[in-house]
């Protein structure tokens, strides 16, 4: 599992850089129809980064192909939009039921449903495509683990057998590793994929791939939804590494959508307004975290820990940091989230407090810390440096990519910065995505770069998770429980909840920000106005 987990955890954080996922490939070039307006009615156009075609294979995609994916290939369930009744939708599933003790989960199928391939979706093609995903062993295939045996009863029934409870609706929900493939497809391999392949059963279908360049995907006349007036026929992903580029199509007409990993906020400002553009913002399930180093002085002492946190600028953060529209964290745990503590922080910016906190542990002269973090963070990082200096601390700053800073500081706890921070997304929206793997203690250390170590926290930590399906109070108040035991640890300094950002075309409509599926649009659901 450990190796999985890496590889899926370095893949979620590359897509948050576009120019980490692999030497990139060269600039796009403008198609024949990029000369004219992003489309008519029905066709539109969407900016993708380098990373979309990393990896096309529905069990392995980790990164930004997932945006193309989202409209290809289908799960059992879906997360619906913040403030939805129900926080899971039905899928290529219509209902589901769980066990008392959570260890059964037994999925009523959707009929009538085929796969572009032509071969059918039914029960069997269910257990081949998770049992696929679980042998490949890639990306989010770790979220599978729980699952020991499939069974199918019948045609349009599966039921899973698990070796421990796990909430599998979520699970089967998730962006990563949970599409359902054709049966067909069984023994294809990464070449098969890149080559422009696919089987999904989404509403749409790959028409052209051009690796390097674009991906475009024609609708699926048989899609099991059918299709209505006015929905996209066609969706062409434009490959763009070069954000002046991205900026200057959406300026000439020529994307219907483009995301703040593709151009910057400030950019994004500037389009704000441009006609035939707008800017839309949401809350995400991403958040902003500085981890404080446990195995090395002085942030070895809870008391500096605790004067770090208090001399953080949260407020000024907050309405500096893109465009103003984050939120004030709770703690690990954003918004939006289950399980988040309700309770505000308890750490606010007060350097009077934080001063006395240093001069107790024996700072009162000063001391010298590094600060590691991307380098869109850079404003950030200046604000928290200037407000330290005003109680006679020296921040040293290190701003580098993900993929220069995280492999040297997990490998030597002892000389990694004092303070490392990380933009998180979880893999399922469940609080233990975030609490297990930032600070759950481990011989080997992956993204708990405070090197956080509390039998204490783990074991309640552990609690939570089994309860999440059998007594989901008791997991929440396990969960809020456990986000206060980092809160008296000054575990970590909680900068942000982040939120989503994009610059869509003003005549489309539709769009709704799915936490979940981030800058993932579903266009089967989009329309342009006429």
């Amino acid at each position: 599992m450990k190796s999985v987990r890496t590889l899926f955890l370095a893949l979620c954080l590359v897509a948050v850089l576009s120019s980490c996922a692999a030497p990139p490939p060269a600039s796009v070039q403008p198609s024949a129809t990029q000369d004219a307006p992003a489309s008519s009615a029905n066709i539109a156009r969407a900016a993708v980064e380098p990373s979309a075609f990393l990896d096309l294979d529905p069990s392995a995609a980790c990164t930004a192909e997932l945006w193309i994916l989202n409209n290809v290939y289908e799960t059992l369930t879906r997360y619906t939009p913040t403030g939805s009744a129900e926080a899971i939708e039905p899928g290529l599933a219509t209902s589901w039921s769980a066990s008392d003790d959570g260890l059964t989960w037994t999925f009523h199928l959707r009929e009538g449903v085929t796969f572009h391939d032509g071969a059918a979706f039914d029960a069997s093609a269910v257990k081949q495509s998770v049992e696929r995903t679980q042998r490949l062993g890639q990306c989010a295939a770790y979220l599978f683990e729980p699952i020991s045996e499939i069974e199918t009863p019948d045609p349009y029934t599966v039921v899973f057998k698990l070796s421990q409870p796990a909430p599998l609706d979520a699970i089967m929900a998730s962006p990563y590793s949970a599409w359902i493939t054709s049966p067909l497809i069984a023994d294809k391999d990464a070449a098969w994929f890149a080559a422009g392949n696919e089987a999904g059963t989404g509403p749409y279908r790959y028409e052209r791939y051009e690796p390097g360049q674009r991906l475009v995907v024609q609708r699926y006349e048989d899609y099991w939804g059918g299709w209505e007036p006015g929905q996209f026929d066609t969706i062409i992903f434009e490959l763009l590494d070069d954000s002046v580029v991205a900026e200057q199509m959406l300026r000439a007409g020529q994307l219907d959508f483009v995301n703040q990993l593709i151009i910057t906020p400030d950019q994004m400002a500037g389009l704000d307004g441009v006609e035939g553009l707008r800017l839309d913002t949401a809350p995400s399930v991403a958040n902003w975290i500085i981890n404080l180093n446990h195995r090395r002085a002085p942030t070895n002492d809870v008391r500096v820990r605790q004067a770090l946190a208090y001399s953080f600028p949260y407020t000024t953060v907050v309405a500096n940091a893109v465009l103003g529209k984050g939120t004030l964290a709770h703690g690990a745990v954003p918004a939006g989230v289950w399980g988040q503590d309700p309770e505000p922080q308890p750490y606010i910016e007060d350097l009077d407090k934080a001063r006395s906190l240093l001069e107790e542990a024996g700072y009162g002269d000063g001391m010298e810390i590094t600060f590691s973090y991307d380098p869109p963070e850079e404003p950030t990082a200046e604000l928290w440096q200037a407000n330290l200096a005003k109680i006679g601390v020296t921040l040293n700053l290190e701003p580098a990519d993900i993929t220069t800073r995280w492999e040297p500081a997990r490998r030597s706890p002892e000389l990694a910065p004092e303070a490392f921070m990380l933009r998180w997304a979880p893999d399922i929206v469940d609080p233990y995505s975030y609490l297990f793997n930032l600070f759950h203690s481990e011989e080997e250390p992956l993204w708990n770069m405070g090197f956080y170590n509390d039998p204490a926290f783990d074991a309640l930590l552990e609690q939570a998770r089994l309860e999440t399906v059998t007594d989901p109070a008791a997991a929440t108040a396990d969960y809020i429980a456990a986000q206060r035991m980092l809160a008296d640890d000054a575990a970590a300094i909680y900068a942000l909840d982040v939120p989503e950002l994009n610059i869509i075309a003003g005549d489309i409509q539709g769009y709704v920000t799915n936490p979940a599926y981030s800058h993932m649009p579903y266009w089967y659901d989009l329309r342009r106005e006429q």
